[in-house]
């Protein structure tokens, strides 16, 4: 068995009011950590606004931010994307709906650019939100998400989803919506998944995140394969909020902590931390 290393499947980074990529890099890595993926955050985190110019800042501040992970030597996947969140947050300021979807088409646009340029690596987050909220904002969010489909289908890239965590449901609508649109089941991540989730999800060969808090881990990891399956911290470098999920290196304590445990052994850790990594985000072991 070759060494074990870990993995972040989902995180962000926030270099104006956070830690920022580099620190995060620097931390992860000193406990054992070789890859992450780094996904933007919405431009409020930043201190930007809702314009266009904002939203396409914060895409560049996020490609920046794995720019400065990868200089500590850290693997990084980059992605960008429209956050369901930011379709209430514009409406609710008075943007209409309409008004919010041509916005985030010039958005996706952008990602996809950077992305035929080799500056990022996919898109994410997109989805519907998991609250309770409008039905056009629904719409709304889930017609950005239609748009990254196409992009992810014509660019062959890779899509975080953010979605509500009701099980069979969430799939089978997915699932369809992908089938639809041409996007392969490799090309997306269930992001934040729930149980239930994660086995419909890779049930149908896509890929799915756990969030990295210990007593989630010890519930489900026994009763997996890890056949399509990551752990991510969904950091938000937030020092209001610290470790909302978890941190990256308390993912990494949970996990050695199973490890001694006898919860978990070193092969089903190897194949979330390593080989599916590898598999999903077409990266190579350093």
């Amino acid at each position: 068995m070759p060494r074990l290393l870990y993995a972040d499947a989902h995180a962000h980074s926030n270099p104006v009011t956070g830690m920022g990529a580099r620190r995060i890099a620097r931390k992860f890595r000193s406990v054992g950590g070789w890859f992450m993926a780094i996904v933007s955050l919405p431009p409020w985190h930043y201190g930007l606004g809702g314009s266009l110019e904002d939203h396409l800042k914060a895409v560049d501040i996020t490609i920046r931010e794995c720019r400065e992970a990868r200089e500590e030597g850290l693997t990084v996947s980059c992605l960008a994307g429209f956050h369901p969140a930011e379709v209430d947050s514009l409406v609710s300021q008075g943007m209409q709906p309409g008004e919010v979807a041509r916005l985030a088409d010039k958005v996706i646009d952008y990602i996809a650019k950077k992305c035929r340029e080799g500056l990022l690596d996919g898109i994410g987050e997109v989805g519907r939100p998991h609250y309770k909220t409008m039905p056009e904002r629904v719409a709304v969010a889930e017609y950005v998400m239609l748009r990254a489909f196409e992009e992810a289908r014509d660019n062959d890239l890779l899509i975080h989803l953010h979605l509500e965590n009701a099980g069979e449901a969430t799939v089978l609508t997915i699932d369809k919506l992908a089938r639809i649109t041409g996007v392969k089941p490799s090309q997306l991540v269930f992001h934040h998944a729930s149980r239930r989730v994660a086995a419909e999800a890779t049930l149908r060969g896509y890929w799915a995140t756990l969030p990295g808090k210990e007593r989630l881990l010890e519930a489900v990891l026994p009763g997996i394969t890890g056949e399509g399956v990551m752990i991510e911290s969904d950091f938000i470098d937030d020092p209001k909020r610290p470790c909302v999920s978890s941190c990256p290196w308390q993912v990494v304590e949970a996990e050695k902590k199973l490890l001694e445990k006898g919860v978990v052994g070193e092969e089903l850790l190897y194949r979330l931390n390593v080989d599916n990594i590898v598999k999903a985000y077409h990266v190579q072991i350093p």
